[in-house]
């Protein structure tokens, strides 16, 4: 059984057909389908490192850190955010498009999915992409509903102007890329760390911390609509836990994990910034 996908070629940037263990183009172009449903669209020309992404052992502690809840009122505000921007009533058309851009082993999307639970499956496409094959490994895994594919955020094998909506967690950005893929009014909704993110656990790594945050600003072709602040405690109920936290950050590539060992329970803080953005 044949069906079209929103998927484009990266080869010619034709149109993907998804058949029962392939993807292929009119070009002739083909892409195999890995057990997990999911498809590799990353060329060799669209990054420089043999395994770019997160490590294995980051997505492993990110995917059991993720799973205890621990950032769920996040995702439910991330969540309240995308609802309010798609489009409703007659403005769907023949459906709703979304597209988690680098995203990761897939939490944040598949809760999406279950909070558009009122759609039916016909009205929505959802789409996940991750420059680390076992991010999406892990994502595919989790939700077999969505379509899952390798490929990077500035190289997005997607249809010109289809997406509804795209979201960017902590991921790589590229402007042009997402105006391409966007609907004339489409949204793109990017979420980022705040300064004060996980203040306290950087005091017990380093001795001065900074207040740093990650830029969630876009600029080169799109307008910012709104944005808001998700600032709370999360209670660390368990030494895995912690480990699984400094596992997941870009801290455990150069800070050591040794000075976490005697800890059995921990607070800190989460601080994270959503800003909505329209094309212009």
């Amino acid at each position: 059984m044949h069906r079209e996908t929103l998927f484009q070629c990266p080869n010619c940037t034709k149109a993907l057909i998804k058949g029962e263990k392939q993807y292929f183009c009119p070009s002739g172009h083909s892409f195999d389908i890995a057990r997990k449903g999911y498809v590799n669209l990353l060329l060799p020309s669209h990054t420089g490192s043999a395994k770019p992404g997160d490590t294995k052992e980051m997505l492993f502690s990110r995917r059991e850190f993720l799973d205890k809840g621990y950032y769920e009122a996040f995702s439910n505000k991330l969540n309240d955010i995308v609802l309010s921007v798609l489009p409703t009533g007659k403005e769907r058309g023949e459906g709703v498009s979304i597209l988690d851009a680098g995203c990761g082993e897939g939490y944040y999307i598949s809760r999406l999915k279950d909070r558009l639970k009122d759609y039916q499956n016909d009205e929505l496409n959802l789409y996940g992409i991750d420059v680390a094959k076992q991010a999406i490994h892990y994502a595919a895994g989790r939700d077999k509903d969505t379509f899952f594919a390798v490929a990077s955020n500035y190289h997005v094998p997607i249809m010109d102007g289809v997406m509804d909506c795209i979201l960017c967690i902590f991921a790589p950005r590229d402007e042009q890329q997402f105006r391409r893929i966007l609907k004339p009014a489409g949204r793109l909704v990017v979420a980022a760390p705040g300064p004060w993110h996980l203040y306290s656990l950087k005091k017990v790594l380093y001795e001065n911390p900074d207040v740093i945050g990650q830029r969630g600003n876009v600029y080169e072709g799109f307008k910012l609509l709104e944005q808001c602040n998700v600032h709370y405690n999360i209670l660390l109920k368990s030494k895995e836990d912690i480990l699984n936290l400094f596992m997941m950050t870009p801290y455990s590539r150069h800070a050591e994990k040794d000075i976490l060992e005697s800890l059995s329970e921990y607070k800190t803080e989460v601080d994270f910034n959503i800003f909505v953005y329209q094309k212009t």
